[in-house]
């Protein structure tokens, strides 16, 4: 039997040469938390959680690694269970974040171990290509956050992208004005979505909404805070674009009152985040069962990229605006060099990216790669 017998943890951070935001938040730096497992036979794996690397850390050092040493490690799913069983009542939020870390990096090495992809542990590809959207362009500060957005729009075209999704959040009248510059820039045949990340009240965008509907949205995320459900039941009876959010979540439960209240159209959940490929496994049977789309959001690093690009290649095809049927695949293009590990994420001249066919996520991850971005690391043993 292969067994499960250290876990290294590496907080990585990297610093950029000029910040962007939205209109939250302003960062200068990207950070993520890396999770590498080896087994008794060397064989090694990656898993991440971008949010609060330290907290994280400590909750899987303290609880989580524990239960997960000396046991097998090839029943993700089994070991899953008993995190979840590690966690007791604390099941939302930092908890949740490692075990998605771990949970990754498990399903990583149980591929590894058989040879498949990881895909191949979700059931299997439904597509080996999958549409990719570009996620961006980001607040720039220093001037009108919006004064790049066309011509940052324009190069994505251009990178063979048929979507793209804006943060937007400034202010109404600011807002809607640079949505119709970047539609006309773009041309009617382009997805356009918007990300207000949180930063407007639901009254607020929907009077933001009203200015922007000539832009035929696809979809507009976030549009109140995560967990305001008659802030979305408000919203969901006057908006034409689908409404979609949940990125923040933490569990399959937090999306099924949004769903029989039928005001949540596209399902976001991070798999860093969400308790990680099982977590979201169980997300995506609720979006199935209300037949809903599951996007998931990423960012982070490459790991959890690759992780949402092997789930996103089993979801089933639901059909939806734009130039294909969802599900798509989130591409940060903000400056992320942990995104770039593994050489930057690029769509083919048909705007879709290839799936990975080798074991594992497919992202082979080195020493000498990560080095540069290392803040500290920390190794747990069977004793």
């Amino acid at each position: 039997m292969t067994t499960i017998q250290s876990i290294r943890l590496f907080h990585l951070s990297a610093k950029l040469d000029n910040p962007i935001g939205n209109a939250v938040v302003t960062f200068d730096r990207r950070d993520t938390l890396l999770v590498h497992v080896t087994a008794s036979d060397g064989t090694t794996d990656w898993g991440e959680s971008w949010a609060s690397p330290t907290e994280v850390a400590g909750v899987i050092g303290a609880r989580l690694a524990p239960v997960l040493l000396g046991q097998n490690a090839l029943r993700p799913g089994r070991l899953w269970q008993r995190m979840q069983a590690a966690c007791g009542w604390d099941r939302l939020g930092t908890t949740m974040m490692a075990v998605a870390a771990l949970d990754i990096a498990l399903h990583d090495l149980a591929a590894r171990l058989q040879g498949v992809p990881v895909s191949d542990l979700l059931g299997g590809v439904l597509r080996d290509r999958v549409p990719a959207y570009a996620s961006g362009p980001f607040f720039r500060p220093g001037g009108h956050p919006f004064r790049t957005y066309a011509v940052e729009a324009e190069a994505y075209l251009r990178e063979g992208y048929r979507a793209v999704k804006l943060r937007i959040g400034f202010a109404p009248h600011d807002d809607a004005k640079v949505v119709q510059d970047v539609r006309r820039a773009l041309g009617e045949e382009t997805g356009l979505m918007v990300d207000f990340n949180q930063s407007v009240t639901p009254r607020a965008a929907l009077q933001t909404a009203g200015m922007m509907q000539a832009a035929n949205l696809i979809w507009i995320e976030e549009p109140a805070l995560p967990a305001d459900l008659e802030g979305y039941r408000l919203l969901s009876g006057h908006m034409a674009p689908a409404l979609a959010g949940g990125e923040t979540f933490g569990a399959a439960s937090q999306f099924r009152p949004f769903l029989e209240s039928n005001c949540l159209d596209v399902l976001q959940p991070d798999i860093a985040l969400c308790g990680g490929l099982s977590g979201v496994a169980r997300v995506a049977m609720l979006a199935e069962l209300f037949a809903r789309p599951l996007l998931p959001h990423v960012w982070g690093s490459t790991v959890n990229f690759h992780a949402a690009l092997h789930l996103t290649a089993c979801l089933p095809a639901v059909r939806g605006g734009g130039f294909s049927p969802f599900p798509w695949m989130e591409v940060d293009m903000g400056p992320n060099p942990l995104l770039d590990l593994c050489g930057r994420p690029a769509p083919g001249a048909d705007g879709m990216l290839g799936v990975p066919q080798g074991p594992g996520l497919g992202c082979d991850l080195t020493a000498e790669a990560i080095a540069p971005y290392v803040v500290w690391s920390r190794v747990i043993e069977m004793e």
